[in-house]
């Protein structure tokens, strides 16, 4: 009974042994071996041998055919993807515009300096607009026709000729001029420290608010605008990226000791299998030889 059982037992554990040791001529020996300056067959190991070559492979097809531009761009057009995207923008959005240029600025003193800086050119071009309008010339002739109008039909009206109301009126708007020009400055930039003020105490999206669009017509403007980005710069983006050489080089970076976990990780299971099967098929020939 014993000498009909060794036949499959020895088979099983030769050929477990064999694919064990082919398992392992996988990755060992890491590095060649040389006896009188010759070098071993089968050193090293197939993995680490094969290592910049299995890199180029692998990248190729991870870049080629798994992580492909479509795949990517699907990926980030994606409803969740677009939804966290927009939502992180309308939380940005619906921060006041004070808080939002202080981030910007590398300190409160720079925010002040901005807004200073805009108060400044702001009242520069308003003043300079008011003092292109030739008020003085307006002023005399809106206020004759404003003054025409009320004493239409009263005795007033034949005494206040055009002469006349010019020669009231045009000192008035003199002065007026003068005032702006003297006054108007300090005037115009204390107004507009107070509008921007109040401005920055407001978000963009109360902005929206006011000029009636809503918080719904603002998501969907930037999920458009999102999507019009990633049309037009996903595919210079891959391009620059350069998948294939970036996983080869990672790859190629590791050592042969992480090399080999990293297969093992996925394909350990598989690999015992092998072994096994090479124990199964040597007790089934074991058996077949009785048989014979």
């Amino acid at each position: 009974m014993l000498e009909k059982l060794a036949g499959p037992i020895i088979g099983a554990l030769i050929g477990y042994c064999t694919n064990y040791i082919a398992v392992k001529m996988l990755f060992y020996p890491k590095q060649e071996v040389r006896i009188f300056g010759r070098k071993l067959p089968f050193t090293p190991g197939a993995i680490p041998k094969g290592k910049p070559r299995l890199a180029r492979a692998i990248g190729s097809i991870v870049a080629d055919d798994l992580l492909t531009e479509d795949d990517i761009k699907q990926k980030m057009i994606s409803l969740e993807t677009e939804n966290a995207v927009v939502d992180q923008i309308v939380q940005g959005l619906s921060v006041d515009l004070h808080t939002c240029v202080s981030k910007v600025c590398s300190s409160e003193l720079n925010y002040e300096e901005i807004k200073n800086r805009l108060i400044s050119e702001l009242s520069s071009q308003i003043l300079d607009s008011v003092q292109h309008m030739n008020l003085d010339n307006l002023i005399v002739q809106e206020a004759g026709k404003a003054v025409k109008a009320k004493t239409k039909g009263s005795m007033l009206e034949m005494f206040l000729n055009d002469e006349m109301l010019n020669s009231l009126i045009q000192p008035v708007g003199g002065e007026i001029v003068k005032y702006i020009n003297e006054k108007g400055p300090d005037f115009i930039k204390e107004e507009l420290e107070t509008k921007i003020d109040t401005l920055g105490e407001q978000s963009v999206i109360d902005l929206c608010n006011h000029m009636n669009i809503s918080e719904g017509a603002v998501r969907k403007i930037v999920a458009d605008f999102y999507h019009k980005a990633i049309d037009s710069v996903i595919g210079k983006l891959i391009g620059n990226l350069n998948i294939a050489e970036i996983i080869e080089d990672k790859i190629n970076a590791m050592n042969v000791d992480s090399l080999e976990k990293l297969v093992l990780t996925v394909m350990k299971k598989e690999l015992d299998t092998i072994v096994n099967l090479g124990a199964l098929v040597g007790a089934v020939l074991g058996v077949l030889n009785i048989i014979i």
